[in-house]
């Protein structure tokens, strides 16, 4: 019998959640809510992945992954709010 590995698609491929992820933490009030909303997070895709059957270091490596995508998009958000405020206004002359 052939043994066959499950290959989950990675969590930091997942541009919905991750832009979701950082749209939430940036808008959430207070840093309680932040870590209560990751520590969901992060609970409910340690389930899900365990139910698939990934060993816990792989679990670990997907969800440090999709921290560091939510990072990214956390920071990208933030840079775009900032520099909306200081574009130049209308057209080149």
């Amino acid at each position: 019998m052939t043994e066959c590995k499950m290959i989950p698609f990675p969590l930091a491929s997942r541009v919905g959640k991750v832009r979701r992820c950082a749209e939430v933490l940036q808008t959430a009030n207070g840093q309680s809510n932040r870590d209560a909303y990751w520590r969901k997070t992060v609970g409910h895709f340690h389930e899900k992945l365990t139910e698939l059957g990934l060993s816990d270091v792989e679990i670990r490596h997907q969800i440090a992954k999709f921290r560091e995508a939510v990072q990214q998009e956390y920071l990208q958000r933030d840079y775009v709010v900032r520099m909306q405020g200081q574009a130049p206004e209308g057209g080149a002359a």
